[in-house]
């Protein structure tokens, strides 16, 4: 027997008439300048990109980030909705789509870190870029997670994930230890790489991840925890290990003396204050460039610049000119098309 492939799907009838529609909206944005953290957006079903539903979760998390004073974009996956009901087709689109958008963007772009972000089929779609196929048919086994572009996903969101599967560590609210389907065991295994950096929102009551029957408990996710996650993801931007090296000081003599006074002039003034520590300064005098770069240290109490170790070595070199992105657009409206969801019905067989 080989793997398994989608043989029947049966929509409810909102779902025949959502079928019969076109999405307004923009086209989806599938490019971004090189930043500090760039998004991967994955809509649900029948939703318009930069849908008003699922874009607060963008707004909010950029938002946190450039008051950090770092850099933050988006991109989206592209999967059309309207294939005439072929819910399989639209997943395997958006799989290859996602996969073939990240590693183009991380070629380009390799010191940025992603987030990735799904809702609903968007959820299922995200989960099987990083994974491969948790129910329909695909040619592909995910991202691993020791290498590019995988070793670049600082955190992944699923919310109302169609393949929740229950009882993980990543799991969050209280359809925690609830699922309908849920993923494949292989594909589930691949996915756990990635459970220090996950988060799956599914809550009780929710009829695509779990057997409920209230639709509220899917449509209102981003109104109740943008927030939270959105915090939630800029910690883990934050505290992920940099993917490429610090650009090497290269100063006159004189102007190591005085960036090592100056520098320590700031820990002092911190310390008298009471204000914690600047994170990266040196303290007695050696230039610390703070974890992730081996020793973090380069020369001695001097001020001279050693040289960098070898972990440093072999990242590729940061941009030295980081681009600020202008506002985002205003979020378009979302009509309640992913409703279908709930009445939808996969089977499988063996072949």
């Amino acid at each position: 027997m080989s793997s398994i492939i989608r043989n029947a799907l049966a929509l409810s009838a909102l779902a025949a008439v959502a079928v019969a529609q076109e999405i307004p909206g923009p086209a989806p944005k599938t490019d971004a300048p090189c930043a500090d953290a760039v998004i991967v957006m994955a809509r649900g079903n029948n939703a318009p990109y930069q849908d008003s539903r699922t874009f607060p979760f963008v707004d909010a998390t950029c938002g946190k980030l450039r008051d950090q004073g770092k850099t933050c974009d988006f991109i989206e996956v592209v999967f059309d909705t309207m294939q005439n009901g072929d819910f399989c087709t639209q997943i395997g689109t958006g799989v290859r789509n996602g996969q073939a958008e990240i590693i183009a963007f991380n070629k380009k772009c390799p010191c940025t870190k992603l987030i990735l972000n799904g809702f609903s089929q968007g959820a299922w779609i995200t989960g099987d870029i990083m994974a491969g196929p948790g129910g329909c048919s695909q040619i592909t086994t995910g991202f691993p997670r020791s290498e590019a572009p995988g070793s670049a996903i600082a955190a992944a969101l699923l919310w109302g994930d169609v393949m929740h599967i229950a009882n993980q560590p990543y799991n969050v609210l209280d359809g925690a230890g609830m699922q309908k389907d849920g993923r494949s065991s292989d594909s589930l295994a691949r996915l756990n790489q990635y459970s220090d950096v996950l988060r799956s929102y599914c809550a009780a009551g929710d009829p695509v991840c779990t057997r409920g029957d209230d639709i509220e408990k899917h449509l209102n996710y981003f109104e109740l925890y943008t927030d939270d996650a959105s915090t939630w993801a800029v910690g883990k931007i934050n505290e992920a290990a940099p993917l490429c090296a610090a650009a090497s000081p290269t100063p006159s003599a004189s102007a190591k003396v005085n960036a090592v006074s100056s520098t320590a002039s700031v820990v002092k003034t911190a310390s008298a204050t009471g204000a914690p520590s600047v994170s990266g300064a040196p303290s007695n005098g050696t230039a610390s460039y703070g974890s992730g770069y081996g020793s973090g240290s380069y020369g001695s109490g001097s001020g001279s610049y050693g040289a960098a170790p070898s972990s440093v070595k072999k990242l590729p070199p940061a941009p030295t000119s980081p681009v600020y992105v202008p506002s985002f657009p205003k979020p378009v409206g979302y009509e309640v098309g992913c409703m279908a969801m709930a009445n939808m019905k996969i089977e499988y067989k063996y072949v």
